[in-house]
C-alpha cells in the first residue's frame, strides 16, 4: 500500500466520533472507499451524513456494530464485505476508557479486536481465496508501558500489542499476504481523555490534570500518524507511539534484571 489509498476498501470499527471519526476522514480523503461500525446509530448516522456529502455518498457507509457480539460483528463485516466487494484494510478502533466497567472493557478493547482481526484474517488470506490485506489495531501509550490510573485499561492495550505483533512475527505471514500493525497515541483532545471521572480512572485526585491538558495532541496530530502507518510500504509489525511532540516506531524489549528483587536501586534507596 503506497502513497494512495485510491481502489482501498476499508473497514473500520468505532467510527462513529472522536478519533475514529478521523481515521475515516484521512482515509477518504485519499480515495478510499469505507464501511465503518459502531453501537451509537445515531452519531453513526450523522457520521455517514457528514462525510457522505465531503466524500460522497457511494464512499461511506455505516452500519450498526456491536464488537462485544460475536454473531452481530460477523454479519456486520459480512455485509461490509459484500457491499465494498472485498476489504483490503481492517481498522479494529472501537474502545471505551472505563475502569469500573472492567468486564465490558475487556470484552470490547480486546475480545473485539481478536475478533475483528480473525474476521479479516479469514476474509484475506490468500491461500483460501482471499487477496491478501492489512490489519490495524488501536492500543494505546499504556501499552507500551504501565499506568496505576488505569491498569484494566492498560492490560487490554497491551495485549492488543502483543497480540497483533505477535502475529505479525507468524510463520508464513508474507505468503497469506497480510500485514500487521499498530498505532499507540497518546492522551488525545477527544472527550476520552477530557472527561475523566473516578469510575473511569483509579486515583482520580492525584491525576494532573493541567499538567495532562497540556500534553493532549489534536485529533488532526493523530490522524496524520495513523495515515502514515497505514501507507508504509512494508507495514508488517510497526508499532507507532504517537506522543503531543513527536511520534516514534518502537519494538518491546525484554529487560534482564537478575536473579534478584527487588532492584538494587530500589533497595538502596529505601536504606
Amino acid at each position: 500500500m503506497t502513497e494512495t489509498l485510491k481502489t482501498k476498501n476499508v473497514f473500520l470499527t468505532g467510527g462513529a466520533q472522536g478519533l475514529g471519526k478521523s481515521y475515516l476522514d484521512g482515509l477518504l480523503a485519499k480515495g478510499a472507499r469505507v464501511v465503518f461500525g459502531d453501537i451509537d446509530p445515531t452519531a453513526g448516522a450523522a457520521t455517514e451524513q457528514e462525510l457522505a456529502e465531503k466524500y460522497g455518498k457511494d464512499n461511506v457507509r455505516f452500519l450498526q456494530c456491536d464488537v462485544t457480539d460475536g454473531s452481530k460483528f460477523e454479519a456486520a463485516f459480512q455485509t461490509g464485505v459484500d457491499h465494498l466487494g472485498y476489504v483490503d484494510l481492517m481498522v479494529n478502533n472501537a474502545g471505551i476508557m472505563n475502569e469500573s466497567m472492567w468486564e465490558k472493557m475487556i470484552q470490547l478493547n480486546y475480545t473485539g479486536v481478536v475478533r475483528g482481526t480473525l474476521l479479516a484474517y479469514e476474509h484475506m488470506r490468500k491461500d483460501k481465496g482471499g487477496r491478501g490485506g492489512r490489519i490495524v489495531n488501536i492500543s494505546s501509550g499504556v501499552g507500551l508501558y504501565e499506568s496505576p490510573y488505569v491498569p484494566v485499561y492498560s492490560g487490554t492495550k497491551h495485549a492488543v500489542r502483543a497480540f497483533t505483533t505477535s502475529l505479525a512475527m507468524a510463520p508464513g505471514v508474507n505468503q497469506l499476504g497480510l500485514e500487521y500493525g499498530v498505532l499507540c497515541p497518546e492522551h488525545a483532545d477527544t472527550d476520552l481523555a477530557r472527561k475523566v471521572d473516578d469510575t473511569r480512572v483509579r486515583h482520580i485526585h492525584l491525576v494532573p490534570h493541567e499538567e495532562l491538558a497540556k500534553t493532549l495532541s489534536p485529533v488532526e496530530r493523530m490522524q496524520t500518524a495513523f495515515m502514515k502507518l497505514v501507507q508504509l510500504d512494508d507495514m508488517n509489525g510497526a508499532i507507532l507511539h504517537v506522543l503531543h511532540d513527536q511520534m516514534n516506531f518502537c519494538k518491546m524489549e525484554r529487560v534482564n534484571l537478575g536473579e534478584n528483587w527487588p532492584m538494587m536501586e530500589k533497595a538502596s534507596s529505601s536504606d
